[in-house]
């Protein structure tokens, strides 16, 4: 009965050794996913930036020129 015993404490060793080495990736792997995903966040951030500033480049001029078409019919009297 010995003998099983010592094998046990064996395997209960080698269970524990692999369960730690286990936390221990999964520890790693955690930090450079929360890395990664930073800088994946830090890119569109920058990436929706300068998006939405193309499009106010591109509409503001747009909308501007209804503005402009929208005064002067407001100006222009109604003629009947």
């Amino acid at each position: 009965m010995v003998k099983k015993k010592k094998k046990e404490d064996g395997f209960e060793k080698l269970a524990r050794l692999i369960k730690e080495e286990g936390e221990e990736t999964r520890a790693v792997l955690r930090d450079e996913f929360k890395t990664e995903i930073g800088r994946v966040e830090r890119k569109m951030d920058v990436g929706f930036f300068e998006l939405k500033q193309r499009l106010d480049e591109t509409v503001q001029p747009q909308l501007d020129e209804h503005a402009h078409r929208i005064k002067i019919l407001e100006d222009r009297p109604l003629s009947r």
